[in-house]
């Protein structure tokens, strides 16, 4: 009976490891780099010396760093490469953590296992076991400290030793928020020498001195080396609230989600009411001294980093500087939490009379346990897929850039993003500085005296810093001819300086080769010689980017291509191939229909002639078009684009209209046809001097309805909220709306009202707003 509940425990042990591995690769490369992931490959990619450099005026030490360094030198820089350390880190806790709970219960199998399967499938976890961040790192490298430690008061060999002192240093070499993994362990071996006899206690307090003394003096050179450095900035921008904190943390724990947390505050008091009064009872029960060390272990693992993270957020410049409070710094101290609850739980069960009560009370919480996770893993899940931020630019860089050209990226505020697709020499508009001639002329002229090729990039933070486009009328005004990409919200524009680069505009990079199709296509005139896919699973309603390169022979004028989605074509687009010889490389963009789920294949028709170039997997939109009840408070009959993209039917307007407050505008769309593009719509409450005293910006639905993925017929409610400022003088105030183009910034034009009439500025005003 012993041997078949231990067989058992350890299957069941191996599933939840295989399916802590399995949660953490699944999807892992389905979401797009963002802005920490990007600056990390960035120092990753420098030689080590450089980086160590670098990180010493930033906020984290350079362990994570320089491992992603030589890990990336023969996995490469895919988002599943960068991203598997996480994912390895991630299912690695989970064994350890198993290990450290059978270690503190060595009576209580089952706790260790519970806490596994609670990790194992903790949202919280797993989002963060898929990014290229330190901090999963951090809470493998904290709870094998804690494991270490814990095996020093009762054996200690070399192996236990030196695993001690690697996992300890290195988790100060990951996040300096983990220095006080030593405060948290220190108070552990203090308080578990009390039971020694005092000749003892004083050799055993030398022997855990000793291990501090050699981990502070592995980190103390580098500390000495980056202190003078580290910036000082704060980037704290609102009061540190303890309670809303704790609220989020607990909310996260439970479902790994961040938003609508108010909602559930009920159930966050009540679990930690429970986890509570779990902790109470099983330490009134527990007769074992050890068992009890290894839970105040535990809870001065869960209320010191707290009280750490209240610290470095409320201090001024208490690490060197002060950031915003972010749950994420407490993820590598969560691993106990959920040993910690697991033991809470099994003290509770065990005050039950019957042990059919018992089983029947474990296994409900395992089953809810699974139920919730998976729901909340599987809308976690549904939300990651991989946007052409960069890609398609990266790509048209690639294939073009001659010799003597340079990028520059404008403004350069998602840097880190554009360098991960671009990891070649570019410059970059200065994040935070507004555009004004004299700063144009400045940063230009420089570079364009010295470069044959301007590629000028632009992306959705150019209009901030540049509204009246600047930068791109002053190429545009010493060029000599230009040629534009466009691809969704981000725009590339070659200004050519010299007559020699003029003529060679489209010319092919020198040694460039593309990916070839997967089946031939060739017709006298020309020859399909490369097919460059960024995206092969795309969600329904974006637009999908690709480009063919072409050789062509003596190619006739006005000689077109196909590009068709699926057989029959769901949807299709045609290329005018230019006349001549040569190689020519085509930028498609294709419309997916946002009615469609599957894998279908790419199908390119010259002529008689087809071929299969490549295939992609659509994946249907989580956010369903409901049908709605429009009843605005003011009816409106408006009509924006023409033909009309779509017909304003009506209007509400809510909110506290005073200083400080802000507006709740609701309105409601009735959509008249499709668009290529992604329309932003601008809510402006415009002042005395006829410029926005306060707007509310945004895509549509909160950006989860690109207009791309508009359908004639639908009716869409869309709600924006003004945030009013604290000093907006007293007044009448018109409200006006419209559609923007958020790179270009043209507007969707003519704006008519119900009689036709176009209204001035392609923007329609709906009130006169009376802020009081």
């Amino acid at each position: 009976m012993f041997l078949t509940f231990r067989i058992n425990r350890r299957i069941i042990l191996l599933l939840i490891i295989l399916l802590a591995f399995a949660s953490r690769v699944f999807r892992l490369s389905d979401a797009s780099v963002w802005w920490d992931e990007g600056i990390a490959i960035w120092q990753a990619r420098m030689p080590i010396l450089n980086m160590m450099r670098w990180t010493s005026v930033d906020v984290h030490p350079p362990f994570y760093f320089g491992l992603l360094h030589f890990w990336m030198t023969p996995t490469g820089e895919s988002e599943f490469a960068i991203r598997f350390l996480s994912a390895l880190a991630g299912t690695l806790t989970v064994v350890v953590l198993w290990r450290l709970g059978r270690l503190l219960f060595p009576a209580r199998p089952e706790v260790a296992l519970l806490a596994a399967g609670f990790l194992a499938f903790s949202r919280f976890a797993v989002w963060w076991s898929q990014e290229a961040r330190m901090y999963m790192l951090g809470g493998l490298l904290f709870t094998l400290s804690l494991y270490f430690t814990v095996r020093l008061r009762h054996k200690s060999g070399w192996f236990v030793r030196l695993g001690y002192l690697l996992s300890t240093i290195a988790a100060l070499w990951t996040l300096y928020l983990l220095a006080f993994t030593l405060i948290i362990e220190g108070l552990y071996w203090l308080w578990t020498l009390r039971r020694l006899p005092w000749a003892r206690r004083w050799s055993r307090l030398g022997e855990w001195a000793l291990y501090q003394i050699i981990v502070l003096a592995s980190f103390m050179p580098w500390l000495l080396y980056a202190l003078p450095r580290m910036r000082t900035w704060s980037v704290q921008q609102t009061p540190f609230d303890l309670a809303v904190y704790l609220n989020l943390y607990g909310f996260l724990l439970l479902t790994g989600a961040s938003l609508h947390v108010e909602r559930f505050r009920v159930l966050i008091l009540a679990a930690s009411l429970l986890i509570t009064v779990g902790v109470i009872t099983g330490w009134l029960q527990q007769r074992r001294p050890d068992v009890r060390d290894g839970v105040l272990l535990l809870i001065m693992s869960v209320t010191v980093p707290l009280a750490v993270v209240w610290f470095a957020t409320t201090t001024p410049r208490s690490l060197g500087y002060s950031p915003k409070p972010e749950a994420r710094y407490l993820l590598p101290f969560t691993p106990p939490v959920y040993l910690l609850a697991s033991w809470a739980f099994f003290a509770l069960v065990d005050r039950l009379p019957r042990p059919r009560g018992r089983l029947a009370l474990t296994a409900s919480l395992i089953a809810l346990m699974l139920l919730g996770q998976g729901i909340s893993l599987r809308a976690y899940y549904a939300g990651r897929y991989l946007r052409d931020d960069y890609k398609s630019v990266a790509l048209t860089l690639a294939a073009h850039l001659q010799p003597g050209d340079i990028v520059f990226l404008h403004t350069d505020h998602p840097w880190p993003v554009f360098a991960y697709h671009w990891p070649r020499d570019f410059e970059g508009w200065p994040n935070g500085q507004d555009a004004d001639p004299a700063s144009v002329e400045h940063w230009l002229a420089p570079l364009w005296e010295t470069h044959q090729g301007f590629w000028l990039t632009l992306n959705e933070d150019a209009l901030r810093a540049d509204h009246d486009q600047l930068v791109e009328k002053w190429l545009a005004a010493h060029t000599l001819v230009r040629r534009e990409w466009r691809f969704g919200s981000k725009r590339v524009i070659l200004f050519a300086r010299t007559p020699a680069r003029a003529n060679r505009l489209l010319a092919l990079a020198p040694g460039w080769t593309p990916p070839p199709p997967e089946q031939p296509l060739s017709t006298p005139w020309l020859r399909v010689i490369g097919w460059e896919q960024p995206l092969w699973r795309v969600k329904a309603g974006d637009l999908a980017h690709f480009a063919i390169t072409i050789q062509r022979n003596a190619l006739p004028a006005d000689a077109t291509l196909t590009v068709m989605l699926g057989d029959p074509a769901l949807a299709q687009t045609s290329v005018i191939i230019p006349a001549g010889d040569g190689p020519v490389r085509l930028p498609v963009t294709l419309v997916v229909p946002s009615n469609v789920a599957g894998r279908y294949d790419y199908i390119v028709r010259i002529d008689d002639a087809r071929a299969i170039m490549g295939w992609v997997q659509i994946f249907d939109r989580e956010e369903k078009a409901a049908p709605i009840d429009v009843q605005p408070q003011h009816q409106v009959d408006a009509s924006f684009g023409r033909p009309p993209l779509a017909r304003l039917l009506g209007y509400s307007i809510a909110g506290d209209l005073t200083p400080g407050g802000s507006l709740a505008l609701t309105l409601y769309w009735r959509v008249e046809s499709t668009t290529p593009l992604s329309w932003k719509v601008f809510v402006h409450l415009i002042g005395p001097d006829s410029r926005p005293a306060a707007q509310g910006d945004d895509f549509p639905l909160g950006g989860e309805r690109s207009t791309t993925s508009w359908q004639p017929g639908e009716i869409l409610r869309d709600d924006y909220t003004v945030q009013l400022p604290a000093d907006m003088p007293s007044g009448e105030y018109p409200l006006r709306i419209g559609f923007y183009d958020p790179v270009s910034g043209d507007r969707l034009s003519p704006v008519l009202d119900a009689q036709g009439a176009p209204q001035p500025d392609d923007q329609l005003q709906l009130d006169v707003i009376q802020v009081k």
